[in-house]
């Protein structure tokens, strides 16, 4: 591709504002030639009916290894480049967003049981009773996110895998390590991780337990290397972007007086609430970067085998030729009229979030009980915007409770 970049995703006017500065790319073309987070340049994907097609077409994938053009650089070379210490490499290419295929399929089937609708249902009693007393450790102000949103998010998922209680404090610290993203600190913790996931498996297969460590540690066809990698992958993909789901959408109602009154009045509406917050104020804008393993088109353009392309979830989901109400939140339309999943904020096609049953349930509970518990609950000042690597973003929300 030789023509100039439509638009940089590191611009300041996007990196300050992505959710507007998506729309506007949105509005122009729904496929658009730019400059990517990473440095290179591809395709930003933005249209609704696009970002589907790309992220559910097993043409487009997350290893490059093979590909022409910019896909040539293998993942393991690019975590070399990175710095990545040779004995990291097994765990990174083993975790399920590195992989693609039947590859990925078979990881995936290893512990997808664990996160059926019927299964995380049994968790409701154990999640109200952790979100009960972290909000009743709360005083009068509080950092949302860092006292709640996070605490929270790290012991349900550590509860579920099986990472015992007095750990939960190092798991979230190296969570933190890896948010902030300095890759000073980042290798000795990822080496910190590995090897205490390598000691806790070691521990399950002497000891089971009614985890889903010891049901993944049984599993023959499964090597160490496979379990601590997935291990690593649910409980820092379910903490960090769960953290920041609960802070932006206790944001959004907090600005919202109308949707809190009917989720007041109408409490059964919950459910349909967490997915409206889901695709308007979601924490992750831009999907996986992926590259096209063969020549296609997308929404009348043409891709080229080995063209990264970059899908943006924020602004498929803020659509106008699918939504409504594209830009504001609107729980009754939700409940009436969106599906099983009308955005694509927990993602698409094969990689679609493993653990959205357990997102869901987490966010209604932790959302109803904090309005219930506190109705004037209010942000202190203009909450801070922080961006994130690979197209994130969190709110530094400060609150009065009371």
């Amino acid at each position: 591709m030789s023509s100039e970049p439509v638009v940089d995703v590191r611009d300041p006017a996007v990196l300050d504002d992505p959710m507007g500065g998506y729309d506007r790319v949105l509005a122009e073309a729904p496929v658009c030639w730019a400059k990517l987070p990473n440095g290179g340049e591809g395709w930003l994907v933005t249209g609704s009916d696009a970002v589907r097609a790309v992220l559910s077409d097993p043409a487009v994938r997350n290893d490059p290894t093979g590909l022409p053009g910019q896909g040539a650089q293998t993942q393991e070379e690019a975590f070399l480049a990175l710095g990545t210490p040779p004995e990291h490499l097994p765990y990174l290419r083993a975790s399920l967003l590195s992989l693609d295929g039947a590859e990925h399929a078979r990881l995936r089937r290893s512990i997808s049981h664990a996160f059926s609708a019927s299964r995380v249902a049994t968790l409701r009693p154990r999640v109200q009773e952790i979100v009960d007393g972290l909000l009743d450790g709360l005083g009068e102000t509080a950092n949302l996110l860092d006292e709640y949103a996070y605490p929270l998010a790290m012991a349900v998922v550590c509860e579920l895998v099986g990472v015992p209680e007095p750990d939960w404090a190092d798991w979230w610290r190296w969570g933190k390590v890896l948010v902030d993203g300095d890759p000073a600190r980042i290798t000795p913790t990822l080496g910190e991780m590995f090897a205490y996931c390598h000691a806790l498996v070691d521990r399950r297969r002497a000891e089971p337990r009614a985890d889903l460590l010891s049901e993944v540690v049984a599993q023959d066809d499964l090597t160490d290397v496979d379990v601590v990698a997935l291990v690593v992958f649910l409980v820092l993909a379910g903490h960090e972007t769960m953290a920041h789901m609960l802070s932006n959408a206790a944001l959004a109602l907090m600005r919202d007086p109308a949707q809190r009154e009917l989720l007041r009045t109408e409490p059964g509406l919950w459910p349909a609430a967490v997915r409206e917050l889901v695709r308007t104020d979601g924490p992750v804008q831009l999907a996986r970067l992926r590259y096209a393993a063969t020549d296609l088109e997308v929404a009348g353009v043409s891709i080229k085998a080995g063209d990264a392309v970059q899908a943006v979830l924020g602004a498929a989901n803020r659509d106008p030729a699918r939504f409504a109400h594209p830009h504001a939140a609107d729980v009754r339309w939700q409940a009436e009229h969106g599906g099983r999943e009308g955005s694509v904020g927990f993602g698409w096609g094969p990689h679609f979030c493993l653990g959205v049953a357990l997102a869901k349930l987490e966010a209604e509970v932790a959302l109803r009980t904090l309005f219930d518990r506190f109705p004037a609950v209010a942000p202190i000042g203009e909450p801070a915007w922080v961006p994130l690597p690979r197209g994130r973003h969190r709110v530094a929300l400060e609150v009065r409770l009371r």
